[in-house]
């Protein structure tokens, strides 16, 4: 159909919505963008805006990615990959931000449950152990997206997409690019707890 050619622009479109500032700016006490670290994303909107919004922000970024990469159905392998790849990118690089948006965790997340809920879980689990451990969102995020990929092998009798694997593997690259400043103060251990 050619109507699924524009499967990637929605699912990009639907990616770029910063709900992290839009909650903040009509629910909240605005001024994201000004407050810790600058981000759009789940943890600064719960270290500046309240537990609430910061909760909403990681539900609306999950399934921003989930609902396209759930729903749009196509055929077309490139296409598929696209669809997959579009709304992290978008949460990223949102055209209305100047491209400067999120670091891609939760719009990830909701990425790889559409594929497999099993791959999900154990990410999440990885997510959870670390953060009760370390109380470092950083810490727990980087390492849990990363484990998603050993996480997508072990599913692999059910799934057989080295190209999907590869799209995922290009993504959380880019997570990890994002989290440069992170990481720079993880190593002088500067990174501050939640």
């Amino acid at each position: 159909m050619l109507t699924e050619y524009f499967y990637p622009v929605i699912a990009y479109v639907l990616g770029s919505i910063p709900f992290g500032l839009i909650f903040s700016e009509f629910f909240g006490i605005g001024g994201l963008r000004q407050k810790g670290s600058g981000n759009i994303g789940s943890t600064n909107v719960l270290r500046t805006q309240g537990k609430l919004l910061g909760a909403l922000t990681l539900l609306c970024d999950f399934f921003k990615a989930f609902v396209p990469c759930c729903f749009f159905e196509t055929n077309n392998e490139i296409i598929h990959l696209m669809i997959l790849a579009a709304p992290t990118l978008g949460h990223m690089f949102p055209v209305w931000l100047k491209f400067k948006g999120g670091k891609g965790v939760a719009t990830y997340l909701g990425t790889i449950c559409a594929i497999n809920w099993m791959i999900l879980v154990m990410t999440i689990a990885v997510w959870v152990v670390l953060f009760v451990i370390t109380r470092i969102s950083s810490v727990s995020g980087l390492t849990a997206v990363i484990c998603s990929l050993v996480a997508y092998e072990f599913q692999a009798n059910a799934i057989d997409d080295k190209s999907q694997l590869l799209t995922l593997l290009a993504l959380v690259l880019l997570i990890i690019y994002k989290h440069k400043d992170n990481i720079r103060r993880l190593w002088n251990k500067e990174e501050k707890q939640i």
